[in-house]
């Protein structure tokens, strides 16, 4: 358990976090405006035009209160050195997709570079408790594990990221977990992550839930992506996280084989559903890419608030696993 002044250190700076985000997403706005940095909402009637950079306030509300803790209390640990490090490389990969197409080979190798500041500061512990095992020795597979993980569990948020408020809304349902199982075991530097992450999701959701008034954008999706994984790595709770994530896992693998490997949804010329008035239908197509969105709604059309719902519920579901994982397996 952490102390009674860190419990309430915590509490200040999860709202620090979703008061700054809350404050920055209509600069986010017209920022994005301004450097044309816009998205279609392909799955309205209209297709309107949504700000697509909305990701930067969630960079921003998430690191500052980080930042601001940090030189007050002057607790500048290696582990929040490396994660800001690791956080800036794949916002920055992610903005620059944003801005500018990157090769779908390419993408998940720059990811992977998010994973290099965790090996080079060492802050994390080769020795991963497994479900039925216990503690295994991995000194040498480890380090190439964590850069495998930032680039998978950054495309699999990414991959997410489809539909007014599903990604945001995943997310703080696989933080939750996290949360908890960072606070009871006293692993404070994880814990303080995820809570200031999960008040930056929080504040974002209100402006990103259907309609969206701005969407995260590469540079949100990957962000988050890469602040869970170090948030695993750092609180040792790898198997957790990935339980946790599993329906973002099972989705991105879903597409990649569907579609015959890494390749743009832009150029796709199949899409995995079809909108017909202001309903999602499952795509007929047996080439068309299989996501989570497509097989959820191919039990029938549904809104898309509906299918966030069932997508929250797989979510709410896998939580639920990773915890007594930890729990009464691990431990």
């Amino acid at each position: 358990m952490l102390s009674p002044q860190l419990n309430t250190l915590s509490v200040m700076i999860f709202v620090s976090a979703f008061i700054i985000t809350l404050i920055l997403i209509p600069l986010v706005k017209r920022l994005s405006s301004s450097m044309g940095a816009m998205g279609y909402d392909v799955h309205k009637p209209d297709k309107p035009l949504i700000p697509k950079l909305g990701g930067l306030a969630i960079f921003l509300g998430t690191l500052t209160p980080l930042a601001a803790v940090a030189f007050i209390f002057n607790i500048y640990t290696t582990v929040f050195l490396a994660y800001l490090l690791s956080a800036i490389i794949a916002s920055s990969i992610g903005l620059v997709e944003d801005l500018r197409e990157l090769n779908p080979i390419l993408k998940p190798l720059l990811i992977s570079l998010a994973g290099l500041p965790i090996i080079l500061f060492g802050v994390y512990s080769p020795t991963p408790e497994l479900p039925f095992i216990g503690q295994t020795r991995m000194f040498l597979v480890y380090p190439l594990l964590i850069i495998a993980g930032y680039a998978v569990l950054s495309n699999a948020i990414n991959s997410t990221d489809v539909l007014n408020g599903s990604m945001a809304l995943m997310s703080i349902i696989a933080l939750i977990p996290l949360i908890v199982i960072s606070y009871v075991r006293g692993e404070y530097e994880a814990f303080i992550i995820s809570l200031t992450l999960l008040g930056s999701l929080i504040a974002f959701l209100t402006q990103n839930k259907y309609p969206s008034k701005i969407f995260a954008g590469n540079v949100g999706s990957l962000f988050v992506g890469a602040t869970i994984a170090t948030i695993a790595i750092v609180g040792k709770i790898e198997v957790a996280a990935i339980i946790a994530l599993m329906p973002q896992i099972m989705n991105e693998f879903h597409i990649i084989f569907s579609i015959g490997g890494l390749k743009s949804a832009r150029y796709l010329a199949k899409r995995p559903v079809e909108v017909r008035n202001g309903m999602l239908y499952a795509s007929r197509d047996r080439d068309s890419p299989v996501t989570l969105v497509r097989l959820i709604t191919a039990i029938q059309p549904m809104t898309e608030p509906t299918v966030v719902r069932y997508m929250a519920m797989l979510s709410a579901y896998a939580a639920i696993l990773a915890l007594i994982t930890q729990f009464l397996l691990i431990g």
